[in-house]
């Protein structure tokens, strides 16, 4: 487990700790990477069920397709979720650090260079005046 060691409280080991609003992007990315390895696993796991012959009649192996079914569904949701949550991180962080960037830029700029922003220009319209 990546974050295991980092997410379990010292007091009461069951309970996870909580950490910093936000956690390093590599273990937020790496979990839900495990998460997506897991479902994987569960899935391999019914399928070697299956060939050892463990649903052998038609309503065991409807059973095993609702299961599939159903793991897919909610591994979908749960990314689904999820990149939901790191989408509004990264365009946060889009934002912050293009500012900072920008920031930076305007502090190493020799204020002899500046370049006034353009004017705006008319379109010329290549048809003549509309009558």
């Amino acid at each position: 487990m990546v974050l295991g060691h980092l997410m379990r409280d010292h007091k009461n080991d069951s309970t996870p700790a909580r950490i910093a609003k936000d956690p390093p992007k590599p273990l937020v990315y790496e979990a839900l990477a495990t998460l997506n390895r897991h479902f994987e696993q569960v899935l391999w796991d019914l399928e070697q069920l299956r060939a050892l012959g463990l649903f052998p009649d038609r309503l065991q192996r409807k059973f095993l397709k609702a299961c599939r079914a159903t793991l897919e569904e909610t591994r979908a949701w749960a990314n689904f979720e999820l990149v939901e949550i790191l989408h509004q991180r990264e365009e946060r962080d889009w934002f912050r650090f293009g500012r900072l960037r920008q920031q930076g830029e305007k502090a190493w700029e020799d204020p002899g260079e500046r370049v006034l922003p353009a004017e705006p220009r008319l379109r010329k319209s290549r048809k003549g005046p509309r009558k």
